[in-house]
């Protein structure tokens, strides 16, 4: 199996980019548990925890079924920025996981495009230095990535083409 993880600051255009990408792939669309879990922007620790836990789940259970390829639209990497810039130190648990989770492409997706509105969003004017974070983080984990930039149909297409050259763009762009 095949995974590809889309991750990156809030409104630059994940969730569009990784169902297109595993329509186009003819692979599996894993979407952010997050969203179906949260009401509101208000969360406390253990909210995150419920959170990582499904995520975490859901993509075992994902794996078990052994699809060629397996678009997933956030991992435990965002948890781990989500925890840290909203409650510093990050559990033991998700560090754990993290260094034991099956290999994939990381494709980091660009604050190039416009903010849209979402009630569940709380960063609109911080997800340059969120970038950076992602960058700082995808590096510290020693995880590779290609950072995912421009609109509609060239941002799919430089997505696909980093796709088609995995393992070879497993450098941060």
């Amino acid at each position: 199996m095949r995974i590809i993880c889309v991750v990156g600051p809030e409104s630059t255009g994940k969730t569009t980019l990784a169902r297109e990408l595993a329509l186009r792939l003819e692979g599996v669309w894993l979407p952010e548990y997050a969203r179906e879990y949260l009401l509101s922007p208000e969360y406390e620790p253990d909210d995150l925890s419920m959170i990582a836990e499904e995520q975490w789940e859901r993509e075992c259970s994902l794996a078990k079924a052994i699809p060629r390829i397996a678009v997933l639209d956030t991992d435990l990497v965002v948890i781990k920025i989500w925890w840290q810039e909203r409650y510093g130190q990050v559990p033991a648990c998700i560090d754990e996981r993290l260094s034991r989770q099956p290999r994939r492409q990381y494709l980091l997706t660009a604050p190039d495009l416009e903010w849209e509105y979402d009630p569940l969003r709380e960063s609109q004017h911080d997800r340059v230095r969120l970038f950076h974070v992602y960058k700082e983080t995808l590096g510290s984990l020693g995880f590779g990535y290609t950072v995912i930039c421009g609109r509609g149909t060239e941002r799919l297409a430089r997505a696909i083409d980093a796709v088609k050259a995995w393992p070879s763009s497993r450098t941060s762009s």
